[in-house]
């Protein structure tokens, strides 16, 4: 919410006095004048070595070789972490569990923190995004399961984590989810716990690589494809809420409006219903 007083205006914390936003912004121009952009000279710099710059991308950087089957680097640099798993179970069954336990803190924590905290249906919003795109491509796309692949039940059970073999490639929940929970986390200012979610989808990343239930480029593509939707959903924000609001009024038995009562506190900001 912005706010104004003598000595600056701000936007969220941030000092916004040396940036310029006009009521109709054209878009052709920059909220920051004087970045280099303005200087002619620069742009025609820019589009030439643009040019240059992809057609070398596309001389050394498109290969060709002909692959019978999926070649993946990362299977391969992981290949030994790969065989210490199939050859000692116990090792296996305590990395599957440390995962499956650090996926279910992120679902209890945020999910907990958003039924408790917010008012908006941003989190939802986004899983619900990431999830259904995801089950449209593991069902129009499919791939052949890696040699390696190897995810066998720990006879632990898990929430949020199956076991056994699934074509469950592009793009990696594991991964996604816990960017999808850091950048919430991050959104509401705990940003320690974005710290800690965004770490952990590293070693999220390392298991689902390791184990070979997921490709390398799957993990890249949770990482992008859910700070897409996370972007996407905060940019469409209030319209999601003005619609849920609508359906909710579709099925209410009462006409009762809603205040808001602001306190000192964002985070203890309740709804009242008078």
């Amino acid at each position: 919410m912005a706010t104004k007083t003598d000595d600056a205006v701000q936007y969220n914390g941030e000092d916004l006095k040396s940036f310029y936003f006009p009521n109709k912004f054209d878009h052709r121009q920059s909220a920051v004048p004087g970045n280099p952009c303005y200087n002619f000279r620069f742009r025609i710099f820019i589009f030439f070595t643009y040019i240059v710059v992809t057609q070398l991308g596309e001389i050394f950087g498109t290969p060709s070789d002909n692959i019978n089957g999926v070649w993946d680097w990362g299977h391969l640099m992981t290949t030994p972490v790969n065989k210490l798993y199939q050859e000692h179970r116990w090792f296996s069954a305590m990395m599957q569990i440390s995962s499956a336990l650090i996926l279910d803190f992120a679902f209890f924590y945020v999910s907990l923190y958003w039924v408790l905290y917010e008012r908006n249906f941003r989190l939802f919003a986004v899983l619900i995004l990431f999830y259904a795109i995801r089950a449209v491509h593991l069902n129009i796309f499919k791939l052949e399961y890696s040699p390696n692949y190897y995810w066998e039940d720990p006879l632990v059970p898990s929430l949020v984590v199956k076991y056994g073999k699934y074509s469950d490639f592009f793009y990696s929940g594991h991964v996604g989810f816990l960017t999808i929970c850091a950048l919430e986390m991050r959104k509401v200012g705990k940003s320690y716990m974005a710290l800690f979610f965004f770490i952990c989808s590293i070693f999220q990343a390392f298991i689902v690589i390791s184990f070979a239930i997921h490709y390398t480029i799957d993990v890249p593509g949770g990482y992008i494809f859910s700070h897409y939707f996370f972007n996407m959903v905060c940019y469409w924000e209030a319209k999601i809420d003005f619609i849920l609001k609508r359906i909710a009024n579709c099925f209410s038995r009462t006409n009762k409006t809603i205040r808001i009562a602001y306190e000192n506190d964002p985070e203890k900001q309740q709804p009242t219903a008078i």
